[in-house]
């Protein structure tokens, strides 16, 4: 028996490997669909009548197609606002596949018994070359604790406990288009419906807008400040941006509007820089200026760090 091999059957041989062995280092240089999800993130935001927040972010992979987070911090909120000092615990799960994304979200914000604040999302992305389109469903319930002055019948006030409790279920959609190899523009927008009801000194009273009595609704929840936004409960929202690619540097600018549920509008724009310092490292700093009809003007500071590995 001929124990020599013959050159073809070796070039034979040595291609069916190879085109067995194809499938396998493809899948190992592809990026698995969670790549980006290993990272530990802080960033902070105040403005110049003292709101402030903070917050910290965890991100881990689980296996090549799911990811968990898991973060805390606090924000405040200055006299005007209502004073609060609620701390802030946020976690989420989310699993992706080639095109398909879909992610479940909660923030939990608590200020003892004076204030509560718990929110619920889900949102289903379809992406592809750099482009997305998601829909988003949300829920939240909140309520808030206070006294407020009321008239005794006598020419004088006379100070009574009062809550406003807040629920409501929202839709919106969001989107972003690569427009060239250095420029993307992204926008969302959102519709609430939030039912209420206030109670002021054991009487009670609930409607869409808060019964008849947003006044009270303003007094306990305080002024609507830009830092604070995720407190604040917006009948719309809308928000459009763009964001231009260097090498190491991506800047975006955008604007945003929201209807206040207790009356009145909160608009803003912000200009930020996400700067790659070094590998694994990328800071944002960031500035803006914001309006509300109860909290004024406003310009705003903000400033990020992330590290991914």
């Amino acid at each position: 028996m001929n124990s020599r091999l013959h050159p073809t059957r070796i070039a034979a041989a040595t291609a069916l490997l190879a085109l067995a062995a194809a499938p396998w280092s493809a899948h190992a240089d592809t990026p698995p669909p969670n790549d980006g999800t290993r990272f530990v993130s802080a960033g902070a935001q105040s403005d110049n009548h003292g709101n402030r927040q903070l917050l910290s972010t965890l991100s881990l992979p689980v296996g090549r197609h799911a990811w968990v987070q898991a973060g805390g911090g606090a924000s405040r909120s200055n006299e005007a606002g209502g004073g609060r000092r609620p701390g802030i615990a946020t976690a989420g799960v989310g699993v992706a596949g080639k095109s398909l994304q879909l992610t479940v979200n909660t923030a939990q914000r608590f200020d003892g018994r004076r204030y509560r604040q718990s929110d619920w999302g889900a949102s289903l992305d379809w992406k592809q070359d750099g482009d997305d389109i998601g829909i988003d469903v949300t829920h939240r319930r909140s309520s808030a604790t206070g006294s407020v002055a009321v008239s005794d019948g006598a020419g004088g006030s006379t100070t009574v406990p009062a809550r406003v409790r807040v629920a409501g279920t929202g839709v919106g959609v969001h989107g972003a288009l690569q427009v060239s190899e250095r420029v993307s523009v992204y926008g969302a927008v959102a519709r609430n419906h939030y039912r209420s009801r206030t109670e002021q000194g054991g009487a009670s009273s609930s409607g869409g807008v808060l019964g008849s009595d947003s006044l009270l609704a303003r007094t306990l929840l305080g002024g609507t400040s830009v830092v604070n936004r995720d407190e604040v409960d917006l009948d719309r929202s809308a928000q459009v941006g763009a964001t231009y690619r260097w090498d190491k540097v991506a800047v975006s600018a955008e604007a945003t509007t929201g209807a206040v549920h207790e009356g009145g509008a909160m608009r803003s724009v912000d200009l930020k820089a996400a700067i790659d310092v070094a590998p694994g490292w990328r800071v944002v700093p960031g500035v803006g200026r914001g309006t509300s009809d109860q909290g004024g003007h406003a310009t705003v500071a903000s400033v990020a760090a992330t590290y991914g590995w």
